[in-house]
């Protein structure tokens, strides 16, 4: 479950709630102070945000990096699905994967009421499903699946 840290997380966080036991979950996403006791019950690889840490031209280089730690964990986890509710770090994830034969599941921000996200537009052109939580979004995004608010 690729992801951010704050209200992204606790979005794939209570989906993971519901799956634990029956899936093998494994989170991605960056460092933050409080990734470890949240996730304390699962299994959590790291990557680096070009986005969130680096503004300029820094983020490109680090882009590359960024799809290259993706590269490796979608081959070391080898996923059946790749799920997400999170902002820049999954997009890689998204798209590798979608090449590598996997189903993509995106969830659109519950804060997200009127206008689509930039990462929601880039994960809906390769979504297996997409789930959106506000009915106003289902004009951008018409084959998304209204799922009502989970937060």
């Amino acid at each position: 479950m690729p992801t951010t840290p704050g209200g992204h997380l606790k979005q794939v966080l209570l989906l993971a709630e519901n799956l634990k036991g029956n899936f093998d979950i494994t989170f991605v996403t960056y460092n933050s102070p409080s990734i470890g006791n949240i996730l304390k019950d699962y299994k959590v690889k790291l990557v680096i945000d070009p986005f969130r840490r680096f503004k300029g031209l820094f983020k490109y280089p680090l882009l590359l990096v960024l799809l290259f730690q993706a590269l490796i964990i979608l081959l070391k986890e080898n996923p059946d699905a790749i799920v997400s509710a999170g902002a820049n770090v999954p997009i890689p994830f998204c798209y590798l994967g979608k090449l590598f034969g996997k189903k993509i599941i995106f969830l659109e921000s519950w804060s997200r009421v009127k206008v689509p996200s930039l990462s929601g537009k880039l994960a809906y052109k390769v979504s297996d499903l997409f789930f959106v939580q506000w009915k106003s979004l289902k004009k951008f995004y018409p084959k998304a699946v209204y799922a009502g608010r989970l937060m």
